[in-house]
């Protein structure tokens, strides 16, 4: 063999080395059954494993949660993706719609962290990379806001096929980062992706994404906006001025050097913002 990894004790959630006079031993075979294997190998990539590894029923069902988020993101981007045929249904990156082409330029970035931390058998940054792209750019962000695109628009209209186009990619993408982790569940996913794919996730290298041409947008400063947005709706919302985000129109006062960066998706940024003006 070429290298070994080693790693740390097995302890309780109270530091306490497992042993069967403890009474304090998981046995894996009883996680596997009651969660599932995908659960267990979570958690182990999951584990900064050049310290004790600490383990109980409690880290277990919190590994479930991030589990079930991760799975339920790959679900919910391979339900919008029927019906699109990456052979003929692409959009061209330059016929993207502007948030379409940041979520395959987050999805690619963070693609090179993961190749990098496989490299370097850094698991826990691999967890923790994936899990908060699931939760934050995509769940909070993303997905959140093409979810009026996908149900409203035409099923072959630009607008749907750019976000079932991203969707795609990130899909493609998402697949393989998950394999030597959540092997059963990558599996499951793989046999799910439109198109022709050959027989297992494991014969497939990484994703090719798209070359994206370069739209000068400040996502970071719209990305902070919204947040300053959402939480003044929630505001609302709580006072019962408005009921759903689509109720309000949003007045935005700014300095003048702020308006060309604020203003940079034009008619788009209504949703962005998921509000009716």
């Amino acid at each position: 063999y070429k290298g070994v990894l080693t790693h740390g004790f097995t302890v309780d959630d109270k530091g306490r080395k497992m042993s069967k006079s403890l009474g304090n031993v998981i046995a894996p075979q009883k996680v596997m059954q009651s969660l599932g294997a995908d659960v267990l190998r979570l958690w182990v990539s999951a584990t900064d494993y050049s310290n004790e590894m600490s383990v109980s029923d409690e880290i277990l069902k919190r590994t479930s949660d991030s589990y079930r988020r991760i799975r339920n993101t790959a679900r919910f981007l391979l339900g919008n993706l029927a019906g699109f045929d990456p052979a003929t249904d692409i959009v061209d990156a330059d016929q993207l719609v502007a948030l379409d082409r940041w979520a395959i330029g987050r999805a690619r970035a963070l693609q090179q962290e993961v190749i990098e931390a496989y490299r370097t058998y850094q698991f826990h940054v691999i967890y923790q990379r994936v899990h908060q792209f699931c939760v934050v750019d995509l769940g909070g962000c993303y997905l959140d806001v093409i979810k009026d695109r996908l149900y409203t628009t035409p099923t072959t209209s630009l607008a749907r096929r750019s976000a079932q186009t991203a969707m795609h990619h990130i899909a493609e993408a998402m697949v393989r980062w998950l394999a030597p982790i959540l092997s059963f569940t990558a599996e499951e996913i793989w046999q799910h992706l439109p198109g022709p794919h050959g027989a297992s996730v494991f014969h497939a290298v990484w994703h090719e994404f798209p070359a994206l041409p370069a739209d000068g947008i400040d996502w970071d400063a719209l990305l902070a906006l919204r947040g300053e947005v959402a939480r003044e709706l929630e505001r609302l919302r709580g006072a019962g001025d408005i009921g759903a985000p689509l109720e309000a129109e949003v007045e935005i006062r700014c300095p003048p050097a702020e308006l060309q960066r604020l203003g940079a998706l034009g008619a788009e940024l209504r949703f962005f913002l998921i509000t009716s003006a």
